[in-house]
């Protein structure tokens, strides 16, 4: 081939390499910086996590939310649990998924995190040397917690991002409860309208629909269809 030819195919090649080098680095820029890329996958990931937990602290929310909650704190392994049992588990050592209940003790009953052996860590893989477990709260009472296992000795970087995530977790708990207060807040007050509606009520509402049928029946039919959306 002409080594002119060559050397133009050259010219061209690393032309485009230029522009799409280029183009990535614009894109990264608007995209933002390391620290605000950072921020959002944090953000993203707590956000996948919250809606699960917004049902409680039930075992089907514990199992759609664990994941999430992992990859947050970047572990091993992530155990949730209530005061008796774990009730979900993400990451190695699945098989002594169990132990994470006994594990979970000494912050359940103190309040506060908790810091676990290595001896305590390698009963769920010999791969792993520490664990924190850190207790989940709901209205200020003890519920359940967070056991995070990993294969680095733990430090007061780890210890610190369990407790946040474990507060994460307690303000959607939070919520969770006042969803259901509100609820059935919601259900007493239909009840008491519904109580309110006492036989005497709707014999005295249909005496006067009655009264309209022959001498206004328009006026019968639309009192007739209030009272119905009414009793409904």
């Amino acid at each position: 081939m002409n080594p002119w030819v060559l050397a133009l195919a050259a010219i061209a090649g690393a032309v485009v390499l230029g522009v799409v080098i280029a183009g990535w680095v614009r894109g990264r820029a608007r995209m933002g910086t390391e620290g605000q890329m950072a921020t959002y996958r944090t953000l993203h990931i707590a956000s996948l996590a919250a809606p699960a937990l917004r049902a409680g602290l039930t075992e089907s929310a514990a199992q759609r939310s664990v994941k999430h909650l992992r990859n947050l704190l970047g572990v091993q392994a992530l155990a949730i649990t209530d005061d008796f049992s774990t009730l979900a588990w993400d990451g190695v050592g699945d098989k002594q998924r169990e132990v994470a209940a006994t594990h979970a003790r000494a912050a359940l009953d103190s309040g506060s995190a908790v810091v676990l052996s290595a001896v305590q860590a390698r009963e769920v893989s010999e791969m792993l040397r520490s664990g924190i477990a850190a207790p989940l709260t709901s209205e200020d009472v003890v519920v359940g917690a967070l056991v995070a296992y990993s294969d680095e000795s733990a430090g007061p970087a780890l210890m610190r991002a369990v407790e946040e995530v474990a507060t994460f977790t307690s303000g959607q708990l939070d919520l969770a409860e006042l969803d259901r207060t509100r609820a059935r807040s919601a259900e007493a007050e239909v009840r008491v309208l519904r109580a309110q509606i006492s036989p005497h009520f709707i014999f005295n509402s249909l005496t006067a629909i009655a009264s309209f049928v022959r001498t206004d029946p328009d006026r019968a039919r639309d009192l007739l269809l209030d009272f119905a959306e009414f009793t409904r």
